[in-house]
């Protein structure tokens, strides 16, 4: 394509290799940071990925690991000043107040072929298919039997939900239109619980909405520091419903089979069968928009387009019980705990290559979801 520059692994004899800064602090930004990144690798084979990010979030390091992509890291002090650092990537080996340790220079990232930007790593950019996240393989066997030790039983299926509200210490009253109201998913739990017969899992930190005692529902927004353990819930749940939060986007980067209830404006999963669940918009003439007008409009998109002068109505408890009824149905071929969907990374050399500029792509050319209408 005119103006695009060609790049591929063919061209060099020894991997290419990739430098990307993780510039987001928040969940969902930095897990789809991960995967576009991932992409872009995945699509040079053989390349090397190394990631640099600030260590100003508990859950960066251990997302870190879930990608099998890369090879080398680099974190970085927390601070405003901690910006896109360029000038660390001129070739120069012996400059100063550089963090990169022997490993890093050995591998070449010190002078990469591609550096990858924050701006260059949106999740519509992603190349396809979609890579995936996984928990590292070492973690798997404590993780498990820490699960176990919540009370899931590991013969029996369960469904993990997430549901978004303000009061998260690092996301305090932000972006109040993803926030929904915990108590109208109850009914939803009960029915996984008591009619469809699985157990559920909540996800979450320990500022939300505590819950009432319920038999076959175990909450681990009640512990702090869990995220490893909240991970490989995800990983290995029949299916996930969740608000328009970066829980969500985790449990899509895993496959989990995945709802995304209440959507005010991003969909926030990408994977075939995954249901988003747009909240009613109502024009100031009282019209309602169907979701996939919206979708065909714009005013929906696997990220964040924020639309104005529309009243938003959220999901009502029966409408949660009949799409986790769906999600119920479509896999059937759950009976337990699901077996984690593992990737490894490309390692064998190839002529296929990418493109820059990434172009960008609509959700619709990203999988086949279903909007719930």
């Amino acid at each position: 394509m005119a103006g695009k520059t060609p790049l591929f692994t063919s061209k060099h004899d020894r991997p290419m290799v990739i430098a990307a800064f993780l510039g987001h602090q928040a969940l969902g930004e930095f897990v789809m940071q991960h995967l576009t990144a991932a992409s872009i690798a995945g699509a040079l084979p053989g390349s090397k990925l190394g990631v640099i990010y600030r260590d100003d979030r508990s859950y960066k390091n251990f997302i870190t690991l879930m990608n099998p992509y890369v090879s080398a890291t680099i974190r970085i002090p927390a601070g405003n000043n901690a910006v896109i650092p360029l000038d660390w990537f001129d070739g120069d080996d012996d400059a100063p107040n550089r963090p990169f340790d022997a490993a890093w220079r050995d591998q070449g990232f010190h002078n990469p072929d591609i550096f990858l930007t924050p701006s260059m790593l949106d999740i519509g950019r992603c190349l396809a298919p979609t890579p995936v996240l996984r928990i590292p393989p070492h973690m798997t066997d404590i993780l498990s039997q820490s699960l176990v030790q919540r009370g899931v039983d590991r013969d029996r299926w369960f469904a993990c939900v997430h549901m978004r509200e303000p009061h998260y210490f690092w996301r305090y009253d932000v972006d109040p239109f993803r926030n929904v109201d915990p108590k109208s998913y109850l009914p939803m739990i009960s029915n996984i619980i008591n009619k469809q017969g699985g157990q559920v899992v909540r996800l979450g930190d320990p500022s939300m909405t505590p819950f009432p005692e319920m038999d076959g529902l175990i909450d681990l927004s009640r512990s702090d520091n869990n995220f490893p353990e909240q991970a490989f819930a995800l990983s290995r749940a029949r299916f996930f419903v969740g608000a328009e939060s970066g829980t969500t986007q985790l449990a899509s980067a895993m496959k989990a089979p995945a709802v995304t209830s209440n959507v005010h404006s991003a969909i926030g999963v990408w994977n075939d069968g995954d249901v988003a669940m747009v909240k009613k918009s109502v024009l100031p003439d009282g019209n309602i928009i169907a979701p996939r007008d919206m979708l065909k409009s714009g005013a929906l998109t696997i990220h964040t387009l924020r639309p104005v002068g529309i009243k938003k109505i959220d999901n009502t408890p029966d409408e949660l019980i009949a799409v986790a009824d769906h999600m119920y149905k479509i896999t059937s071929d759950c009976v337990a705990w699901r077996k984690e969907i593992t990737e490894e990374p490309n390692t064998h050399a190839s002529s296929s290559g990418i493109s820059l500029p990434l172009q960008w792509r609509h959700i619709h050319e990203y999988a086949d979801l279903t909007l719930w209408e």
